[in-house]
């Protein structure tokens, strides 16, 4: 291979004439025409899916996996994402198939257990959702407790997963040794009862329970002219969401709420009584999975009795002990520190779900300021499962 180069300029004038010279090209030269591009590795592929991913552009991400898995045929984490990639283009049949592939890779690898059990739960066939709660629990008793498989499996099997698992860990609490022939040791004496804790004084969620948050008059300011049972259900969250943040701004942190807002449906027809707000107070939901599933119970219960239109939940990420649906989240689901406080938001309909988190912040001086407001995704950070049946 030679490279040609003009001597002068090149061109051709009566009494001279135009020549060429042949070059040949230096070693390195040579080498860089000659060299194949290298071929891209599984990790290379497997970061082009992660990327496509965050980008919600689900099936080129399938296709990326696909091709890190050509590269590295036995990568349990690939057949992992491609299956949470199928998930999303609702192909669970081959999320199914990678799912228990990643298995057989990795019996230990806790989200191929997730990826299968929300695989079985998406074909929705009470059978298959059944299965999926026996295989999480199955996973977690045999030691690979995670909080997404308790959450995922309070979703799927409500109160009798949280009943189930709640056995299983007293099962598997330690017994405190025998002492032999020592001789028992004399009761301690009689304490006064301590006075109830604030958790030990909350009561179960009731349709009663007062809630701070917007009232009949300050509900009808944040919606304007329209009546709550009129409103779209994207409005009537909002105007739920307009005292309590004008509260916060006045108070502080400690007056934001765990609340449950049910948007009442249209008055009987020849009715003169208007339809008041629900307004439930849920903050002994965000205990345990126990108690999670008993106040989505009873929630669920509360919205077909009161045929509700829509239902708002607010509640302050600080007050929230399960689920922690932010942790070990990267940057590009969960965009804030993980220490940042404000308030979560889920609104759902019959036909629509969405999730939002806003960051208060509280100086030491009192000062309150309301920072971004950011759309989450609900399939990874509802807390609450569907209260109305789809």
């Amino acid at each position: 291979f030679f490279l040609f180069s003009k001597a002068g300029n090149g061109r051709s004038t009566r009494g001279s004439v135009a020549t060429l010279t042949l070059t040949e090209p230096s070693p390195e030269a040579s080498r860089e025409l000659h060299m194949p591009a290298a071929p891209a590795t599984s990790d290379d592929h497997k970061k082009e899916g992660n990327e496509l991913f965050a980008k919600g552009d689900f099936l080129r991400a399938a296709a990326a996996y696909t091709r890190g898995i050509k590269a590295a045929p036995d990568s349990h984490v690939l057949y992992s994402n491609r299956a949470q990639a199928f998930l999303r283009l609702h192909k669970v049949g081959k999320a199914l198939e990678d799912a228990d592939r990643c298995i057989a890779l990795a019996p230990d690898f806790v989200k191929g257990y997730h990826r299968k059990a929300s695989a079985l739960h998406a074909l929705g066939e009470p059978a298959r959702s059944e299965e999926a709660a026996e295989l999480l629990l199955g996973a977690i008793e045999r030691g690979m407790e995670d909080r997404e498989l308790v959450r995922l499996g309070v979703t799927v099997g409500g109160k009798a997963f949280a009943a189930r698992l709640d056995a299983f860990r007293k099962a598997a609490a330690p017994v405190a040794p025998e002492e032999g022939d020592k001789p028992a040791a004399p009761p301690p004496p009689a304490k006064k009862a301590a006075p109830p804790s604030a958790a030990a004084k909350e009561a179960p969620p009731t349709a009663a329970a007062a809630a701070k948050g917007p009232t009949e008059q300050s509900l009808s300011e944040g919606l304007g002219e329209q009546l709550p049972w009129e409103a779209p259900p994207e409005d009537f969250a909002a105007g739920c969401l307009q005292p309590i943040l004008k509260r916060f701004l006045a108070e502080g942190l400690v007056s934001l709420p765990a609340v449950v807002y049910l948007q009442p449906a249209p008055p009987a027809k020849g009715s003169r009584e208007e339809p008041s707000l629900g307004q439930i107070s849920i903050k002994p939901a965000f205990a345990s999975p126990s108690t999670l599933a008993q106040c989505a119970d009873f929630l669920q219960g509360k919205a077909a009795e009161a045929r509700a239109r829509s239902a708002v939940l607010f509640v302050r990420k600080a007050l929230i002990e399960y689920p922690c649906v932010w942790k070990e989240k990267r940057k590009q689901e969960w965009p804030f520190d993980a220490k940042a406080d404000g308030l979560f938001m889920q609104c759902e309909s019959h036909n629509d779900r969405v999730v939002y988190f806003t960051q208060l912040t509280e100086s030491k001086g009192g000062v309150c300021s309301v920072g971004e407001t950011v759309q989450l995704d609900p399939a990874t950070f509802a807390l609450m499962p569907r209260l109305f049946a789809t």
